[in-house]
């Protein structure tokens, strides 16, 4: 009788380890897929900043240069954190190596 009550309450906890696991895992990939959709935007914001700085018309602008290297500064404090975004990252290159192949 022991065996079953133990045997049933093992099964019932693993069941919402499982539930709980897949509820988690869904979140970090939410996450990671967020946090690299905000790299790239902040990183095509730096190019256009670039662009701008380096036109005629605005070339050595002082605003401008203190823009570019603000954004110079984030682009380098979010690399710090880039183990953050790699939670998604490995899964999408294996699929692109075996598309290579």
């Amino acid at each position: 009788m022991m065996l079953e009550i133990l045997l049933i309450l093992s099964i019932v906890l693993n069941g919402f380890l499982i539930f709980y696991s897949t509820r988690l895992a869904r979140r970090i990939y939410v996450v990671g897929t967020n946090l690299e959709t905000f790299y790239s935007m902040v990183h095509a914001f730096r190019s256009h900043v670039e662009q701008v700085h380096e036109a005629e018309m605005f070339y050595g602008d002082a605003t401008l240069k203190a823009l570019l290297d603000h954004s110079k500064e984030m682009l380098e404090e979010m690399d710090n954190y880039e183990d953050l975004m790699q939670i998604v990252g490995p899964e999408e290159e294996e699929g692109n190596a075996t598309e290579e192949e």
